[in-house]
């Protein structure tokens, strides 16, 4: 990174450290001043909405965000370039690109104001608000990327940066258990990484009798973290764990306080807000990128807001919930459709099992792979466990536990609580 874009970055995260403490007032009128001059840029220069006929200069007030229509990955595969504004190239751009785990692989591209704001400025304001800015930290990155990879990862960081905060990289696709040993000699006060990996490290910790280093402040994000993941991660590292919440077509889009509520980065991002206290659709529109401004763009999450002031402060609009992926739902016979994260609790409460996902074979029946504490022991518990999760349904299902060596990762690295085998 240059020198130039470093200063940018410092100066965002100054600026971005003191509007996180803005009234409520103080945003809102930000975000509608925002989104009234995106929404007025992409009708007057963006072709997907410009062929729309939005007439740019009647574009008001936040309100008129509902004559855009409500797009997704599809529509950005389909034709791309639609989404690129006027003289925006790609090859002059930073691209973002899904790990396609989804099924619908996209880029997205960010001119650099919006790169440097979202990619870097917003996370320094975070990790200052979570964990300080003591120097001279040593912070592990656990990344999806191949180890032939990790390289390009090193060199692309702000190198300025390294005065503050010493960084390395471990790939997910290494064997575990030359992470323990990488920890150890490392000793981070800082890491980054999915939820599931720090189980697996947790549970091959204690399978080879090997003590894990204190990590005072651990990062998790791209998969749901339940209340009983979180529980064991701290616990076992001796640390506060804060969840991040973002996309690749976004960034980070929010992050929780001490207080386990999700800010919203105001300062990037227009979330639509469903009913409070109801699980609805994530519906993000940028307030930076101009290159690509993706307006109503529904993520595919959901999630379940708050509009009670939280203990930290902060105005900003907050997610009380991760309610997992849209297409994640679990479609009954009944055709009743239920979140699988009503089910984890049940297994979690099993001491026996150190991790587990759920399969629906079919739309009646279920398997629980979980790797467990002592294999080839007591059964006894997969019994009880089987009643409890039917209970938890409230129709006629069956459920099958079987215990297994190991739980396969998707190419992404991420893991899946839970996966549908069978087409709706």
């Amino acid at each position: 990174m240059r020198a130039v874009d470093q200063l940018h970055v410092a100066l965002k995260a100054l600026a971005a450290m003191r509007s996180q403490w803005w009234s409520a007032t103080r945003i809102q009128e930000f975000q509608q001043q925002a989104l009234i001059l995106m929404m007025q840029h992409a009708a007057t220069r963006v072709p997907f909405y410009r062929r729309m006929n939005l007439h740019p200069e009647s574009i008001a007030s936040a309100a008129d965000l509902a004559r855009f229509p409500i797009i997704g990955k599809r529509e950005v595969q389909r034709d791309p370039g639609s989404f690129l504004a006027d003289g925006s190239m790609p090859a002059g751009l930073y691209a973002s690109r899904t790990s396609g785990s989804s099924g619908e692989p996209t880029t997205t591209y960010f001119d650099r104001e919006a790169w440097l704001l979202s990619k870097y400025a917003l996370k320094m304001r975070r990790v200052a608000a979570t964990s300080g800015l003591a120097l001279q930290r040593r912070v592990m990155i656990v990344s999806e990327q191949r180890p032939e990879q990790l390289g390009a990862l090193a060199d692309a960081a702000p190198a300025g940066f390294g005065l503050l905060f010493d960084q390395r990289h471990l790939s997910i696709h290494t064997p575990i258990e030359q992470h323990l040993a990488a920890l150890a000699r490392y000793r981070p006060h800082v890491i980054y990484a999915f939820p599931s990996y720090l189980l697996d490290l947790i549970a091959n910790a204690e399978r080879c009798g090997a003590a894990l280093p204190q990590i005072a402040t651990l990062y998790t994000s791209s998969e749901v973290l339940t209340a009983a993941a979180r529980r064991r991660i701290e616990q076992s590292f001796r640390g506060r764990l804060c969840d991040v919440y973002g996309s690749t077509e976004f960034k980070e889009v929010a992050w929780q306080c001490q207080h386990g509520r999700y800010h919203l980065n105001f300062e990037s991002v227009y979330v639509e807000q469903p009913a409070t206290g109801a699980s609805g659709p994530v519906i993000l529109s940028t307030l930076c990128n101009l290159a690509m401004p993706l307006l109503r763009f529904d993520i595919g999450d959901r999630a379940v807001f708050g509009s009670t002031a939280c203990a930290c402060a902060r105005a900003s609009l907050q997610m009380l919930e991760l309610a997992g992926r849209e297409g994640d739902m679990i479609t009954l016979p009944s055709q009743r459709r239920l979140t699988p994260y009503l089910l984890t609790t049940a297994i979690e409460n099993e001491h026996a099992i150190l991790q587990y996902r759920i399969t629906q074979t079919r739309p009646d029946a279920f398997r629980i792979d979980v790797m467990v504490k002592a294999p080839g022991q007591s059964v006894a518990w997969r019994s009880g466990l089987c009643a409890e999760l039917a209970r938890v349904i409230g129709e006629p299902v069956r459920f099958e536990v079987h215990e297994v060596d190991a739980l396969k990762r998707e190419p992404s690295g991420k893991r899946s609580t839970f996966v549908r085998a069978f087409e709706t």
